[in-house]
């Protein structure tokens, strides 16, 4: 039975707009609730969806599982809204959206919030591609970053500013991804290549170099549990004195999805894996978010 003097925490979840170059941008917020008042986070995280979503379906696409983050007061989880339902994740043309531009202004906004509260991006596909554009043009505005189910484009892909200022990285992907294979192989992003695109292991060592890390990984692979089935999870560490790490998370069998314990994959998709939780493997490798 719950003590009477104990309080009773929920999550609110809200829709708000804020305006950049002219366009109206739309976002959704989930927060934690004490008896019916908002906490004021310690941490924001910034969810952004994969092409055809929005910050609605990608939160529903893993299961609701980052809301738990915001029980207790913790974290401000953040479901950004692409326009068209996509994320500009590469075009420096002056008549395209400027995605960059809205990030920057999310993560200002949450700062005169909160105050100077650290934020992490996480991106699915499309939305990982765009976290990896964040990673090298406003790396002064987060504080780490997750990529699921994306890689870097093939070389000579990267149409836009590298600043070179190292982040912690934390990379999911499954290897009978179909969408964006693990291997590089067949297609890039969705589209047919004649190139094949670096491979989810080639775009953690990239990330393991930009943060001056030269020791080897460390590989493990962690518990199975039988409701997994056929899939299984190695995990490969980048760490080294005085740098900041580098994860790699590798769902052996898995496909284009989310890992999460909460919700079964669209089947054609590929599997899900119960050996992981994106939302887990998210609180562990950033303590921030942990409160």
């Amino acid at each position: 039975m719950r003590s009477r003097t104990q309080p009773r925490w929920d999550t609110r979840i809200s829709s708000q707009m804020i305006t950049v170059d002219g366009r109206e941008r739309t976002f959704w917020t989930a927060v934690g609730t004490s008896d019916g008042a908002v906490e004021t986070p310690s941490a924001v995280l910034l969810v952004l969806h994969g092409s055809s979503q929005t910050g609605l379906a990608v939160r529903a696409f893993s299961g609701q599982s980052f809301d738990t983050l915001a029980a207790g007061g913790r974290v401000a989880v953040v479901y950004p809204d692409g326009l068209k339902r996509a994320w500009n994740h590469a075009a420096r043309d002056v008549h395209t959206v400027d995605d960059v531009a809205f990030m920057t202004a999310l993560a200002d906004h949450f700062h005169a919030l909160y105050g100077p509260v650290p934020v992490i991006a996480a991106g699915y596909s499309n939305g990982g591609q765009m976290v990896i554009r964040l990673i090298h043009e406003i790396p002064d505005k987060l504080d780490g970053a997750a990529i699921i189910s994306a890689t870097l484009p093939r070389p000579g892909g990267l149409a836009f500013a590298d600043r070179s200022l190292p982040l912690p990285v934390l990379l999911i992907h499954g290897t009978r991804d179909r969408v964006v294979p693990y291997r590089g192989e067949g297609t890039l992003w969705g589209r047919w290549a004649r190139n094949p695109g670096p491979s989810a292991p080639d775009t953690a060592q990239y990330f393991a170099d930009r943060n001056g890390i030269t020791e080897p990984p460390v590989e493990t692979v962690l518990p199975h549990r039988a409701e997994s089935g056929r899939t299984s999870v190695r995990v490969r560490r980048y760490t080294q004195e005085r740098r900041l790490p580098v994860t790699l998370y590798t769902v052996v069998g898995g496909g284009h999805v989310v890992p999460n314990r909460r919700k079964r994959a669209i089947f054609v998709l590929g599997r899900t894996t119960q050996d992981l939780s994106t939302m887990e493997a998210v609180a562990d490798f950033f303590p921030v978010l942990r409160g």
